[in-house]
């Protein structure tokens, strides 16, 4: 009881207000005081305002600046006079303030203002009369709704306002008369978006019954209504309806029917599936298509039948929901024709069935090129760890290039399902043990490598590649050495270096390329690993042997910001084919050395290219950087004001 006096007493409270707060809030709104205090305490007034506000609230909803926030707290307060206040001033307001007065008072539904929303209704001023007729609408009256109705046919905003009352009638449950208003509207010619949205209203409001004008919609020449018709399909609620649809599918335009399907499929329930299975046994390419959706077990046969003539249904067969599926698919590989065998293997690798791994790993080894690509393909997906020894000696034996890039594929993903990172790297690494044929042993580090960049680095793995660099047949120490040049970090920076100092072509150019690049990384930030890349790059810069080797070196001394580095780079001016390339690098890392000991060096360095250089813009760059500008690069198209 206790509980329930206290609920009492604070919304009384609520409903009276703060007499003495409002008398605090209403000497703010005196002339004199801030604007943005006034606002505040308009907001303020709309929480504890007592029927003591109303008056100066009502004085200020013609202001321009205030109106909105005095409206506002009338349109909030309980008093009685606040719908008063607000009732005055639809005489005396004119334009965005009249309207937002008619706005508050559809918001707090008061009938009294009927009579006056009336006069504004039937008005000359568009925006009104729509604003009062919305009003009328809220407010949901069979006075104000006879109003709103006869504006029906004479005004746009009627019949938007006619749906308002509508839907409030459907929001509280008397869907009979918000059907009446609906088909009033739909029936009064208005045209356009009123119209379909009345008609969509019309039909939802009907429940169960609304299936025949629903059918009636789809059947109209309007493409807008009909689109309408197949939006109520999927949202149409009530026992049966799903069944009277589907009824009515074949009775429906032929042209219409794909898009009747598809919004049955959208809505499902009893008796969707089997008309769907219905019209894919025809070779309807839409049914057949859906069944990818909402197919179960018998539909597979279905799909199996006709999947030699259709990709559509080899598409379904790889989506089809159906646990039962993988198995029914499985066994059909065993008895399909040639033309179908493929896409039954592609199906499997789509679906990911694990269970088709020993068949696929059987038909990865078919003399049929597309048969064992299909298959290799799809181990990619169906593959686990455990198969990794197979698929190893797949990758080993494989006929060509291409089928040796599928075979390591698998290998990569089945090694990526090993839960624990470090030993994804184990199985391929016991086969490099294990091997003896050099080839084969040569075809290993692919997706060895491609493992160790999946993890960021493994040193176990660079250990045993580091070993494999010094084996006696070139093949492997060339896969060996490859796998090292496209490291993910730059453990084997250092090594590359030594390898391309003591290996013949094409292995030194191949350990060059990976040395450089790795030292280019640690240069330029990008990789962390501790590594002196100016002395290696210093190192490989005297190895340089060919045109695009010294043109890799440029790029990477571009990206060490030392003394030494702008030495070596203008050595490489002297060379014609470089010498660009060369002074922009130095005009790139120059900028630090001009502010350090080394700055005279780097002065006279660019005062050469400003002065000699054939290359305008870096000519412009060394010049802007000796003047103590920056070295940006101008835009294109731009002129100097």
């Amino acid at each position: 009881m206790r509980t329930f006096i206290f609920l009492f007493s604070a919304a009384s409270l609520l409903a009276a207000g703060d007499a003495a707060k409002t008398r605090e809030l209403l000497a703010l709104l005196k002339p004199g005081t801030a604007l943005a205090e006034q606002a505040r305490a308009c907001q303020q007034l709309a929480i504890v305002g007592s029927p003591e506000a109303v008056p100066a609230l009502a004085a200020l909803l013609g202001d321009a600046q205030l109106g909105h926030y005095a409206r506002e707290a009338l349109e909030a307060m309980a008093a009685p006079a606040a719908d008063a206040a607000l009732r005055e001033a639809l005489g005396r307001l004119r334009g965005p303030a009249l309207i937002g007065v008619i706005n508050s008072l559809g918001a707090r539904a008061d009938a009294a203002a009927i009579a006056g929303l009336s006069t504004l209704a039937t008005g000359s001023d568009a925006a009104v009369a729509g604003a009062a007729m919305r009003t009328l609408a809220r407010i949901g009256t069979p006075e104000a709704v006879a109003i709103v109705r006869g504006g029906l046919g004479k005004s746009p905003a009627a019949a938007e306002a006619m749906l308002v009352a509508a839907d409030r009638l459907l929001v509280r449950g008397r869907s009979e008369e918000a059907v009446k208003l609906f088909d009033e509207v739909r029936k009064s010619h208005v045209g356009g978006q009123a119209a379909l949205t009345a008609t969509r209203g019309a039909i939802l409001a009907r429940g169960a019954a609304g299936v025949p004008l629903l059918v009636e919609t789809l059947r109209s020449k309007d493409t807008a209504l009909r689109h309408v018709a197949l939006q109520a399909m999927r949202e149409l609620a009530g026992a049966g309806v799903t069944a009277a649809l589907v009824a009515e599918l074949d009775r429906i335009d032929p042209a219409l029917q794909p898009l009747v399907l598809a919004a049955l499929v959208d809505r499902g329930g009893e008796g969707v599936l089997a008309a769907v299975e219905r019209r894919a046994k025809a070779g309807d390419d839409e049914a057949l298509k859906a069944l990818g959706r909402i197919g179960g077990p018998s539909s597979v046969p279905l799909l199996l039948e006709v999947l030699g003539k259709s990709e559509t249904a080899a598409r379904s067969l790889a989506l089809i929901p159906a646990p039962e599926a993988d198995g029914l698919i499985l066994r059909a590989l065993a008895t399909a024709d040639p033309a179908s065998r493929i896409k039954l293997i592609t199906v499997l690798g789509d679906r990911g069935v694990a269970g088709a791994t020993p068949e696929l790993l059987r038909l990865a080894r078919e003399r049929d090129p597309a048969v064992s690509r299909a298959a290799l393909r799809a181990l990619a997906a169906t593959a686990q760890p455990d198969n990794l020894p197979e698929l190893i000696r797949l990758s080993a034996t494989a006929a060509d290039d291409a089928d040796r890039t599928l075979a390591d594929r698998a290998i990569y993903a089945a090694s990526m399902k090993i839960l624990e990172p470090e030993e994804r790297v184990e199985p391929l690494l016991a086969a490099l043990r294990t091997a003896v044929v050099p080839p084969e042993r040569a075809a290993l580090f692919r997706p060895l490598g491609a493992v160790v960049r999946a993890l960021r680095g493994s040193e176990t793995a660079l250990a045993a590649v580091k070993q494999e660099t010094r084996a006696p047949d070139p093949a492997v120490r060339a896969a060996a050495v490859k796998c090292l040049a496209d490291w993910p970090d730059a453990s084997p920076a250092a090594e590359l270096l030594a390898l391309a100092k003591q290996e013949a072509e094409p292995i030194r150019s191949t350990a060059f390329a990976g040395a450089v690049r790795l030292a280019t990384e640690v240069a330029a930030g990008r990789d962390r690993t501790a590594l002196d890349s100016l002395t290696l790059l210093t190192q490989a810069n005297a190895l340089v042997a060919t045109e695009p080797e010294r043109m890799m070196m440029v790029s990477a001394l571009g990206n060490v910001r030392r003394i030494e580095a702008l030495r070596l780079l203008e050595a490489h001016r002297a060379i014609e084919s470089v010498k660009t390339e060369a002074a922009l690098a130095i005009v790139q890392i120059a900028p630090p050395l001009l502010g350090g000991v080394h700055a005279a060096e780097a002065r006279r360095t660019l005062e050469k290219i400003a002065g000699t250089e054939s290359d305008a813009d870096v000519r412009a760059r060394a010049g802007a950087l000796l003047k103590g500008g920056a070295a940006t690069k101008k835009a294109p198209g731009k002129k100097k004001k």
